[in-house]
C-alpha cells in the first residue's frame, strides 16, 4: 500500500512539473486588429458640444461681466452668416461659381461657429444664423459650460474644452485662402472684438456714468 501511495504522489508531482513547463511555453496572443483600434478609442479626445450663443448670453451679458454679449453682437463675428446674403457675398461666389455662399461648405466653414461638427454635437439652442460665436474662439462650451464659472477652476475648464484665443487660431480664417482677404494684423484686430470681464472700479465708474 505504501509503495502504491509513492507511485501515485510521484506520478502527481511529475504531471504539475510538465504542465507548468508547457504553460510557460506558450507565447503571448498577438493582439488583432479590433484589440489596437479599442486601445486607439481610449486615447481619443473628447469631442465638445456646440450649444450656441444664446446660452453665453445668460451670464455674460449681466453688467458684472461687462455685457460681453452685447460687445460681440456688435460686431462682424455676429453677423458673420447673414453677411453671406449681401451684395458683395454674392459677386464673390458668382466669380468662385458657388450657387449660394449661405449653403456652401467653402463659406460656411469659417462664417459658422462648428458647421462641420456633427448633430449630435450641437445642442437645442445652437443656430448657424449667430454667425462666428463666442465657441469659434473660445472652445465649443458643452462640457465647460458649468465649470469654467466656478473660482480657481481654470484647468477643470480648459479640461472641458476652454480655449484661450491666440492669432494661430485667428489666422485659420483670416487668411489669404479667404476671397476677401485684404491682410491681417492681429494685434489691431483683437482690439476690434476686446471684452472682459469689470473690475470693481470700472464697475462702479460704468454705474456713476449711468450706463
Amino acid at each position: 500500500m505504501k509503495k502504491l501511495t509513492a507511485i501515485l504522489v510521484l506520478f502527481f508531482g511529475a504531471s504539475l512539473l510538465w504542465w507548468g513547463f508547457a504553460v510557460s511555453q506558450e507565447k503571448p496572443k498577438a493582439s488583432t486588429p479590433k484589440a489596437a483600434s479599442e486601445k486607439a478609442d481610449t486615447t481619443k479626445a473628447k469631442e465638445h458640444a456646440y450649444v450656441g450663443a444664446t446660452k453665453c448670453k445668460m451670464c455674460h451679458n449681466t453688467a458684472t461681466w461687462g455685457k460681453i454679449y452685447d460687445k460681440w453682437a456688435a460686431t462682424k463675428h455676429a453677423a458673420a452668416y447673414t453677411a453671406l446674403a449681401g451684395e458683395k457675398a454674392q459677386t464673390v461666389a458668382k466669380n468662385l461659381k458657388i450657387e449660394d455662399p449661405q449653403k456652401s461648405e467653402k463659406c460656411l466653414v469659417c462664417h459658422v461657429a462648428g458647421y462641420q461638427a456633427s448633430a449630435k454635437l450641437k445642442g437645442e439652442k445652437y443656430s448657424m444664423e449667430e454667425g462666428v460665436t463666442c465657441e469659434v474662439c473660445h472652445g465649443p462650451a458643452g462640457d465647460y459650460l458649468k465649470s469654467h464659472n466656478k473660482k480657481d477652476n481654470e484647468k477643470q475648464a480648459i479640461a472641458d474644452g476652454l480655449v484661450k484665443p491666440t492669432e494661430e487660431l485667428c489666422v485659420a480664417c483670416h487668411n489669404k485662402q479667404s476671397p476677401t482677404f485684404e491682410g491681417f494684423k492681429y494685434e489691431e484686430a483683437i482690439k476690434l472684438v476686446e471684452h472682459h470681464k469689470p473690475t470693481m472700479e470700472e464697475l462702479k465708474k460704468t454705474e456713476a456714468e449711468g450706463k
